[in-house]
């Protein structure tokens, strides 16, 4: 009875025959001595947790499809690895109690105390095993998440138990490294389970597992640009293991996408000889990269190897390995954009034409966009392209201007459609940029300058429509018996006044001392990674100090609703209105019967509004140490002229 006994203690089977046959009640009191049967009793509960254990292994073992005679994947690769720790702990159990049953084959008289002492030694250990299946599979745990459960349970005050954790979560370790060496030295992300802290997004798809597999067999599948793909993967915080910082998590981003971008080196030469893009993507291999890695990837594989063959997990020894990694990807790809495409005067391209640092190629893209005096609005914006490209014919910047391209997508069904302020909205300005500048100039940020450059051209667009209007105003007295209206120049004086000096502020206040940071960063020939950091800091500050940062999800600027979350904003935005239509009223074909009427109310709106204006910046000053905002104040609200005069006029 007693090697029946030890054989249940080794038995696989799933349904626990040999406990049931163990556990009826008359075999018990037939054959166990009343002594002994509280001991007996305690042996069959340590077999019914070794059994729960070896059920879930047993669940997980690879099943063949005998169709296809193909591995089934329904099984995530981190649960699988962690089984696998469970099976190598189990080996030291089963080696005991073989071990056992030999002594129980030498010694002719044993005892069920003998069986239960040996079972004992291994309970703690079994326990432990059955609580961590339990805990995870109550929780859902899975990839990193449960690498990361596993790491804190391996801290215990068990010599034994810390041992046999060190067994169970080595697999699961090792898989997480491999996924890690895989996306910082190829950019490929085997995920289909979404179990590492670096994801894949494929556009609205709610699965992942196309574009989990690799950027390379991603491709064949989607019709998308390369430089798209950089921008698929983000850090998964669900998955991120809590002993790496999510600053670490970001810098592993980093070199991965470095990785895609040289990747998509590779292809723009192949598309430029072919295209078929696809095809020389699925035929690439590691070799593609040697410019990056310049030889030093069996290196760096070499310490990623080392970090997964260390009895424990050491997150400064992580963190120090991913510094080494990050910084010389950095420099490599600094010396690049600095010295083989010239940073610099990319960025001073940037500057000139998303910024509107050319003056004299916009003064003249605003000629040839609104025709002559005599022509009206309705009959202007109708070809953006076109006007864009004379105006850097007349200018002579068709040179630089082969890389920018300006698109406009006319709207519909929004109110006053025809008008100034709604057709600007539509104006994109494309960037072609040149590898490596994929990182930098992300289609986040391109977005972003977008948003600036609209901001800009609709300034001055207004204040060459309001200059129209005084030209068309001074031809009318010196041609026609019509005296000049001064209510119509003061409220245009007042207009322009405060365009110039919104200009003034943007271009020179901001862009030019914001600019001028990042150029440093940029000629210090930093790291790429602290360009990167530096460009982001510049279009987040340039966003905030020109009040285009905003909650509110809408892209473009609308009139009707300006008060986005943003109340500078959206009085800046008023005014615009108000500078609209009072272009529009004195350039239209038909002006309204009332016309005068129609002026005093502008001109009332505008000192209502810049009155607003200057309450909010006085109340924003005050709140904050901005150094251009004081000097817009001062200069916008002179001697406290427009504060004063609606003070006076409320009164």
């Amino acid at each position: 009875m007693i090697h029946d006994l030890i054989m249940a203690c080794l038995s696989h089977s799933p349904n626990d025959l040999g406990i049931k046959a163990f556990m009826d009640t008359t075999v018990i009191e037939r054959f166990v001595h009343p002594c002994e049967r509280e001991i007996f009793m305690d042996i069959l509960k340590i077999i019914k947790v070794y059994h729960e254990v070896v059920q879930f292994t047993n669940s997980f073992r690879p099943q063949i499809n005998a169709d296809a005679g193909l591995p089934d994947h329904s099984h995530s690769y981190y649960m699988l690895n962690f089984v696998k720790g469970i099976e190598i702990a189990l080996e030291e159990y089963y080696t005991e109690i073989s071990g056992l049953e030999s002594y129980c084959y030498e010694k002719k008289r044993t005892s069920l105390t003998c069986v239960y002492n040996a079972l004992q030694i291994q309970l703690p250990v079994l326990v432990l095993m059955r609580n961590l299946i339990m805990e995870i599979q109550v929780r859902k745990l899975q990839g990193c998440a449960m690498l990361y459960y596993l790491y804190q349970q391996s801290v215990q005050g068990d010599l034994q138990l810390e041992r046999v954790m060190g067994i169970i979560i080595k697999p699961v370790k090792r898989a997480f490294f491999s996924s890690l060496a895989h996306w910082l030295l190829f950019g490929a992300v085997n995920d289909i389970h979404s179990e590492f802290f670096i994801k894949c997004i494929q556009g609205d798809s709610t699965d992942n597992s196309s574009c989990g597999k690799s950027v390379s067999s991603s491709l064949l599948i989607a019709d998308k640009t390369p430089e798209d793909y950089i921008w698929q993967y983000e850090i998964n915080l669900e998955q991120l293991p809590g002993f790496m910082s999510i600053i670490v998590a970001e810098k592993v981003l980093f070199v991965g996408q470095t990785v895609l971008v040289f990747k998509i080196r590779q292809n723009v030469i192949a598309k430029n000889k072919s295209d078929q893009l696809a095809v020389k993507l699925a035929e690439m291999s590691p070799d593609d990269l040697y410019d990056l890695w310049n030889g030093k990837e069996a290196e760096f594989f070499q310490m990623v190897e080392d970090l997964s063959n260390d009895d424990t997990i050491n997150d400064f020894r992580i963190e120090n390995v991913i510094n080494d990694i990050k910084k010389y990807v950095s420099m490599r790809l600094s010396e690049i954009a600095i010295n083989e495409v010239d940073l610099e005067k990319q960025m001073g391209l940037i500057k000139d034409f998303y910024l509107l640092g050319r003056g004299e190629f916009y003064l003249e893209f605003c000629c040839q966009l609104n025709g002559t005096m005599e022509t009206y609005r309705e009959e202007r914006f109708k070809n953006f392209t076109r006007s864009f490209e004379l105006a850097a014919a007349v200018t002579g910047t068709s040179d630089d201007l082969e890389k920018f391209s300006l698109t406009y997508v006319r709207s519909t069904g929004e109110p006053e459609e025809s008008s100034d302020f709604h057709i600007l909205q539509g104006i994109t300005l494309k960037y072609t940029y040149e590898w490596p500048l994929n990182l930098l100039f992300s289609p986040k940020a391109i977005e972003r300058y977008n948003k600036i450059f609209r901001f800009l051209l609709i300034i001055r667009t207004f204040q060459y429509e309001i200059q129209r209007v005084w030209a068309k105003q001074t031809w009318k007295a010196k041609n026609l018996p019509n005296p000049l209206d001064n209510k119509i120049i003061t409220l245009r004086n007042h207009l322009m006044f405060f365009l110039n000096n919104m200009q003034y502020y943007i271009q020179v206040d901001v862009l030019e001392s914001q600019f001028s940071i990042l150029m440093n960063v940029i000629k210090s020939k930093a790291d790429f990674e602290e360009i990167q950091r530096a460009h982001t800091v510049f279009l987040a500050n340039v966003l905030s100090q020109c009040f285009l940062l905003s909650e509110s999800k809408e892209s473009q600027m609308n009139i009707s609703g300006c008060q986005s979350q943003n109340p500078i904003y959206g009085t800046l935005l008023k005014l615009f209105g108000i500078c609209d239509k009072f272009a529009h009223m004195n350039q239209t074909k038909d002006p309204p019967d009332d016309f005068m009427g129609e002026i005093d109310s502008l001109n009332e709106s505008f000192g209502v509004q810049i009155a607003s204006l200057i309450q909010l910046f006085v109340d924003v000053k005050s709140a904050s140490c901005l150094g251009p905002l004081s000097q817009l104040l001062l200069r916008l609200d002179f001697n406290h002229w427009f504060s004063t005069n609606h003070t006076a006029g409320s009164k």
